[in-house]
């Protein structure tokens, strides 16, 4: 999309220009020259319609960039992943959950049924403290942090690559984590 609003912003731009070199005035009889009514229009309508064609590719180039998630919708993907509903009321609750915060009811905790297979984010530690703190601040964010090896740190998997790089956005963005995205085939 963006590539379009570059070319539309160029024709637009030569249309303009064109508009502007225009010759809108016509020689008379005697040796004059007198503006053309009809030319003048014909000027108006193309300065109008480059620059009309000059703002949509401007727009385009402007917003037409991929499309990023807003934290919010991150935070729903993840809760996606971590929930079910409940044998009551329907309604979306946490695997973890004992009690369903909708219909009080007492439902039973179920252990989230992560892919054996997927995209998964790794972030390299240092071994020692840097690992178990890294892997405590993961854990208290709720993330699914599957069988780590010291000094690597697995957060997954995930079954769309663009979920795993919205977590790999979010931690990079609010903890300062240097991470990488991997596809983990399962063996």
């Amino acid at each position: 999309m963006r590539g379009f609003g570059i070319f539309a912003m160029i024709v637009g731009l030569i249309a303009v220009i064109g508009a502007l070199a225009m010759d809108v005035s016509v020689s008379t009889g005697i040796g004059g020259r007198v503006n053309n009514i009809g030319l003048i229009a014909q000027q108006q309508n193309y300065l109008t319609i480059g620059a009309l064609i000059a703002l949509a590719g401007l727009l385009m180039t402007i917003f037409g960039g991929k499309k990023k998630l807003s934290s919010e919708q991150i935070q729903s993907l993840m809760e996606a992943e971590d929930s079910r509903p409940c044998p009551f009321c329907a309604e979306p609750i946490k695997h973890a959950a004992i009690k369903c915060k909708h219909c009080q009811a007492d439902v039973p905790a179920l252990e989230r049924k992560a892919p054996s297979k997927g995209w998964t984010v790794r972030i390299p530690c240092r071994p020692g403290d840097d690992y178990t703190t890294t892997l405590g601040r993961l854990k208290a964010e709720g993330l699914p942090v599957v069988k780590s090896e010291d000094p690597v740190v697995v957060v997954g998997p995930y079954e769309l690559k663009v979920a795993a790089y919205d977590v790999q956005r979010t931690l990079q963005v609010r903890n300062s984590l240097f991470c990488d995205l991997y596809y983990d085939d399962g063996r």
